[in-house]
């Protein structure tokens, strides 16, 4: 049900709608994890991205 709403690739949205679906993520119990248990998203940290640009 989940992916059958889900906001698909190249789709547009505004501003208002990004917000709220962050919005919606962060109020989850387990924002950083999908409902099949994968990763939602990666953290990297300005170390991180300059060692993989330098490389």
């Amino acid at each position: 049900m989940a992916r059958g709403a889900a906001t698909k690739k190249g789709q547009h949205l505004s501003v208002p709608e990004m917000q709220g679906l962050i919005d919606q993520l962060f109020a989850c119990s387990i924002p950083f994890q999908s409902p099949s248990g994968r990763q939602c998203f990666l953290t990297f940290t300005l170390e991180d991205i300059e060692k993989k640009l330098s490389s």
